[in-house]
């Protein structure tokens, strides 16, 4: 939802051809080699429409793509960008109330999430996404994610209130089981201000009792 294009500390391919990827490249360039036509995804912060826009580029046609938010102005933008899609389906409501929305039989087969934190570039700042409900959002993304599929959350420390978001999604994060999810959290190390960071989710595909004899 934070536009990074309006950050100085980050360094874009359309303005650093050689600088390493933002957060919101890394998102993309960890999704792109796992989605297929046909995969069903989530962009749990519809914003200005880019995360949309990717997710359905890779998984159409055949796919299905949904998309949250509590702004209209951000699902208007959202849908300038995607007129040709048909399977794009627009929701207006927050995140943590996906499982309201999403078709049951979907459970547990949805290839990937998508979270861009922050507020809607352009609009009322003060109109934030919250700890409180980005976390009960990702809770219920695990229910729902497949095997071997990826959340990533795009997290904006440097304005009030990001901190806190960015350090809870961490911590939530770091205390899944090994056993059943990988984590990591990508990050500049030197820049000033606060940067971006990708934190980004792994469900482990279950191991299968095999017998021999």
């Amino acid at each position: 939802m934070t536009d990074p294009e309006n950050i100085n500390t980050l360094s874009h391919t359309t303005r650093f051809p050689e600088a390493l990827p933002t957060a919101v490249r890394w998102s993309h360039a960890l999704l792109a080699p796992r989605l297929r036509d046909g995969d069903v995804v989530v962009d749990a912060t519809a914003g200005n429409g880019h995360d949309t826009l990717f997710l359905a580029q890779h998984v159409l046609p055949g796919g299905r793509v949904f998309v949250f938010d509590v702004q209209v102005s951000a699902l208007e933008q959202t849908k300038s960008h995607i007129k040709k899609h048909d399977a794009v389906t627009l929701i207006h409501a927050g995140h943590e109330r996906m499982e309201e929305f999403l078709p049951p039989e979907l459970r547990g087969g949805i290839r990937a999430f998508m979270f861009n934190l922050g507020w809607l570039p352009g609009s009322d700042k003060s109109c934030i996404t919250r700890t409180d409900t980005t976390l009960m959002a990702l809770r219920k993304a695990i229910d729902w994610l497949a095997e071997g599929g990826l959340i990533t959350v795009v997290c904006y420390p440097g304005h009030d209130g990001g901190e806190t978001e960015a350090l809870a999604v961490e911590q939530w994060a770091s205390h899944l089981p090994a056993d059943s999810f990988e984590t990591q959290k990508i990050a500049f190390l030197n820049l000033e201000g606060a940067p971006p960071r990708c934190v980004v989710l792994r469900k482990r595909a279950r191991l299968t009792t095999r017998t021999f004899g």
